[in-house]
């Protein structure tokens, strides 16, 4: 186990110490981030246009059609507009679609004829095709969009920060684009219903994973979280209490309640899906439900119903998701392919496409390199998902492969996209990567630790204030990790724990050391070296709470055994 300090380990300053290891520059700034921060709605290229633009088809009338995009950030956006645009103008006639897999933009053959206007949220800003053929049809386009592009659109109104020179923030994901343009909608109408949405806003942009140091978007998450309005996403956070503690924090946001939402969309069916949807627009209607093993049927709450539903598909993706990493796993191995830099794998016959954004992340947290995981189009063709891994040599791996000039394109954000190749040009990019980076070493594991302190000196108070400081940690504000060296501890003092027996667990100066999802394999090596081990943790500050009683402890990553003495005495 190897791993290095980031910073000055300051214990003193734990929070400034941990910040300033992220590259926080504002320190209070992040921390007390507020409505100082907003950047103000007319800084976005073509604002004004775009609610001209809607506001005459509102006024005549006209059917408006909503491309729903195939992510959490895409759902909450389309939700956060139609949900405005009902409450805003309640007889204005809009139909939308979901997507069947996880492809993204509008399909122009699936528009009704008698729609006038096509509102694109968090997707479509490089479709200057599907835009083209709907002009040509007299259709007006409206695209509310953050993804990274070429150029903008000749025959559509597009409002993207990231073609909006005097708009600094360009981590804003759709959800909040979508809510900037319900803002200028609430100016121009006279209305104050924006800020309704905001906890869809942070939902959507922490599902995308939004950089939190960015001031406006940390506050708009900050703020959508410090007041749920949403009955579905009231319902998730209390369908995970229990793993939260009833906390409503960004990491709690990223590891609880969007992988219920993702859950659906990658592997639910179109019934399901659409069931999710009308539960985030607000619906109040009940649905017919059958607990196992009763023949009675009952009607429930949509809300009540869509989060049990989503539980379970969670848990059938973990399944799912398991299998297909095992079996990428083996074909690593079997093809030697951990001897490229770029993980290039193909996974036709192992994946299914929508899940393959998610297990290229895992690869890549696994093997600590860009992964592209790559499946037959056509006969000829190419496509998948790639992931950077931004701790190593490649810091956007889009720029990187795009570069290349073998890509039909890559399209997405600049360490998450798909792509489009020919087979022989995957080959040559595989003989590409390895030439230009023949001498960099692949990232060995080494583990970055904001302090480094000897057991003895860990003081239960330390470790509780750095818990304490979780309101803050986010998207490249990850919690703190702490290398615990010389710890010394009695293998009979070491335990087991769980009705899985899953949990090593033990003591030492008033600090628990906690390993979840261990095993007994893995216990019993650790205590096999010795009656009195010394140790170096890695792990991260928490506290548990039990009858009203607060402990320190250190939740374990990884650990060592430096040395083994014979059993300590206390007397």
């Amino acid at each position: 186990m190897q791993y290095k300090l980031i910073g000055d380990n300051n214990i003193k300053k734990p929070l400034e110490t941990v910040l300033s290891n992220r590259g926080v520059k504002n320190l209070e700034g992040l921390i007390d981030a507020n409505e100082n921060n907003e950047h103000h709605y007319s800084k976005l290229k073509n604002m004004s246009r775009a609610v001209a633009l809607l506001l005459k088809h509102a006024k005549e009338k006209n059917k408006i059609f909503i491309q729903a995009d195939s992510d959490a950030d895409g759902l909450t956006s389309t939700a956060i507009l139609l949900n405005y645009l009902k409450r805003a103008f309640p007889k204005l006639e809009i139909q939308y679609r979901l997507q069947d897999g996880k492809e993204h933009g509008v399909l122009v053959e699936t528009i009704p004829e008698d729609v006038k206007l096509v509102i694109i949220p968090d997707a479509g800003s490089s479709q200057y095709e599907e835009h083209k053929q709907l002009y040509d049809k007299g259709i007006d386009v409206l695209v509310l969009d953050h993804h990274e592009t070429e150029k903008e659109s000749q025959h559509a109104v597009v409002v993207n920060n990231q073609l909006s020179p005097n708009y600094p923030n360009k981590a804003l994901t759709g959800a909040g684009i979508v809510y900037k343009f319900t803002q200028a909608l609430d100016a121009e109408l006279g209305k104050n219903h924006a800020e309704r949405y905001l906890d869809l806003v942070a939902i959507g942009n922490i599902a995308d994973m939004a950089d939190s140091r960015d001031l406006e978007t940390r506050f708009y998450m900050k703020k959508g979280l410090s007041k749920i309005r949403n009955p579905l996403v009231k319902v998730l956070f209390k369908k995970v209490e229990f793993s939260t503690g009833g906390e409503k924090t960004i990491t709690n946001v990223q590891f609880y309640v969007n992988p219920l939402i993702n859950g659906a969309i990658r592997i639910g069916t179109m019934e399901e899906k659409d069931q999710l949807m009308r539960a985030l627009l607000e619906s109040k209607e009940t649905v017919p439900y059958k607990k196992r093993g009763s023949n009675v049927e009952e009607m429930v709450p949509i809300t009540q119903n869509t989060a049990r539903l989503l539980t379970n598909l969670k848990a059938k993706q973990k399944r799912i998701v398991d299998k297909a990493t095992n079996e990428i796993q083996e074909r690593i191995i079997e093809k030697g392919l951990l001897n490229n830099k770029i993980l290039i794998i193909y996974i036709n016959d192992i994946l299914d496409k929508k899940l393959t954004g998610l297990v290229a992340n895992r690869l890549v947290k696994l093997h600590k390199r860009p992964v592209l995981l790559a499946r037959l189009m056509d006969n000829d063709t190419l496509g998948g998902s790639v992931r950077g891994y931004e701790k190593g040599y490649i810091k956007d791996i889009k720029k990187f492969l795009t570069d290349t000039g073998l890509f039909n394109y890559c399209e997405g954000h600049a360490n998450a996209h798909g792509f489009s190749i020919e087979i022989d040009n995957l080959v040559k990019v595989n003989e590409i990567a390895n030439e230009l980076l023949k001498d960099v070493e692949i990232d060995s594991g080494e583990i970055e630790v904001d302090f480094e302190i000897p057991a003895d000196k860990i003081k239960p108070l330390f470790i509780k204030d750095l818990h304490s400081y979780r309101e803050h940690w986010g998207q490249n504000v990850e919690a703190p990790l702490l290398a615990v060296t010389d710890l010394e501890v009695n293998k009979d003092e070491i335990y087991l724990n769980g009705k899985q027996k899953n949990v090593i667990k033990f003591t030492v100066n008033d600090v628990s050391y906690v390993k979840f999802f261990s095993n007994e394999e893995e216990y019993e090596e650790l205590v096999s070296h010795g009656d009195h081990l010394i140790l170096t943790i890695i792990g991260k500050p928490d506290v548990n709470e039990y009858n009203g009683v607060k402990t320190a402890q250190v939740l374990i990553e990884d650990f060592e055994v430096k040395a083994a003495k014979k059993k300590r005495y206390i007397f």
